[in-house]
């Protein structure tokens, strides 16, 4: 089986869970933190739709990170493979105010 080059329109989280060493996380503005996301759940039902059209959430503060990054753990150290800029598919009115509450909250608004 061939695989395709990954890029920020098209990798899945099936393109992801085929190499065990490579993670998916986002820098939390909110929490100042990187937060990794389980590959497996997000697989489970959504395995074949494009990353950069899922709505991610921290789940410590709220806030809607904006770039997912594709890395690989090398040892101690890890390397970007990819930065996905995230448009989501759903994105309305009650999440822009979801938001802007959270960004009160953490104090970046």
């Amino acid at each position: 089986m061939e695989q395709r080059p990954w890029k920020a329109e098209t990798v899945t989280a099936r393109d992801v869970v085929a190499h065990r060493d490579v993670t998916l996380s986002f820098h939390c503005q909110g929490c100042n933190l990187v937060v990794e996301l389980d590959v497996w759940k997000i697989g489970l039902r959504l395995a074949d739709m494009p990353l950069q059209g899922l709505r991610f959430r921290c789940s410590r503060c709220g806030l809607y990170p904006s770039t997912l990054k594709v890395g690989r753990r090398n040892f101690m150290a890890g390397e970007t493979l990819l930065t996905i800029p995230l448009k989501p598919r759903c994105w309305d009115e009650s999440h822009s105010a979801n938001q802007t509450a959270a960004l009160r909250r953490v104090g970046l608004k």
